[in-house]
């Protein structure tokens, strides 16, 4: 689909496209060249792209967009738990803005968030920081080859802070949502993705970002960074398991495992032996056991 039509485009800026970082190195934190400027550094458009779709109106619980195509990682099959989806908002927005109560996408209506691109059941990547939110479901290279024409970000900078190129990260490690300046550039997959200095963190040596520090992960137009990476939620837990009914005696009533056996005859309910019963014989004729009258 060609994105033109979903949003009114400004004249193009003529981009200079630089990368944050000095030379990547593996465990070991470097220094940040600092020597281009913000203004010259606008992310690449969204414009004349010519994005691999799904089919249109498939099931929103399955395909992971809220308008039913996927535009990025269309092969359902072998992506079924992430997807590309195309939005349109006003502004600047944070990709960790949490989803409003209205659906929208490239052919639905305006967003109110980034994350209202994600079906119900799906939400925008590493939405909490966690960059095994994309590498549990897709390698590097699926990242650059496999989403396609275009670019689709998701909710982490690529640094830790603005000054160090991040070292690989560890199992609790939780990256930011930075706003401008270098490394401040969100994750990004598709063909339109570029590799920076710092790129070790998803992906060791192989982390792609949507270059262009001028819109951090803070602060994205959709006119540049429209495109999100939506990613199934994590399964619910599943339901109890019924204890299995017991097989009755021949001609008794069905009962399951967890109903208690009737005692045996003379056995108290606590296993005790119960006391013999009195058979004694009461004479009522005696008048001290008549009623009154």
């Amino acid at each position: 689909m060609n994105f033109r039509g979903a949003i009114a485009l400004s004249a193009l800026l003529s981009l200079t496209l630089f990368a944050c970082g000095g030379p990547s190195s593996k465990n070991q934190a470097k220094k940040v060249d600092k020597n281009a400027t913000i203004a010259d550094d606008a992310p690449q458009a969204l414009t004349d792209i010519s994005f691999t779709e799904s089919p249109r109106g498939g099931d929103p619980a399955t395909v992971g967009c809220a308008d039913g195509q996927r535009e990025g990682f269309a092969d359902l099959a072998k992506f079924p738990d992430i997807a590309g989806c195309l939005g349109v908002w006003d502004g600047e927005k944070t990709l960790r803005k949490g989803k409003t109560s209205k659906a929208c996408g490239d052919d639905l209506e305006v967003c109110g968030s980034p994350a209202d691109v994600c079906a119900v059941g799906w939400h925008l990547c590493a939405r909490d920081g966690d960059y095994k939110d994309l590498s549990e479901r897709i390698t590097g290279q699926e990242c650059r080859e496999g989403a396609g024409p275009g670019k689709f970000v998701a909710a982490i900078s690529h640094v830790l802070n603005k000054e160090d190129c991040a070292p690989e990260p560890g199992p609790t490690t939780r990256y930011p949502c930075l706003d401008e300046g270098f490394g401040a550039e969100p994750v990004c997959c598709g063909e339109l993705c570029n590799y920076g200095k710092c790129k070790d963190s998803v992906w060791p040596d192989a982390t792609p970002v949507s270059v262009g520090k001028a819109q951090g992960c803070a602060a994205v137009t959709s006119e540049r960074n429209g495109g999100i990476m939506c990613c199934r939620d994590a399964n619910p837990p599943p339901a109890p398991v019924p204890p299995p009914v017991v097989a009755p005696p021949e001609g008794g009533v069905p009962t399951d495992s967890t109903t208690a056996p009737a005692p045996a005859p003379g056995v108290g309910p606590t296993g005790d032996a119960m006391p013999p019963a009195d058979t004694t014989k009461i004479d009522t004729t005696k008048p001290e056991l008549q009623q009154a009258g």
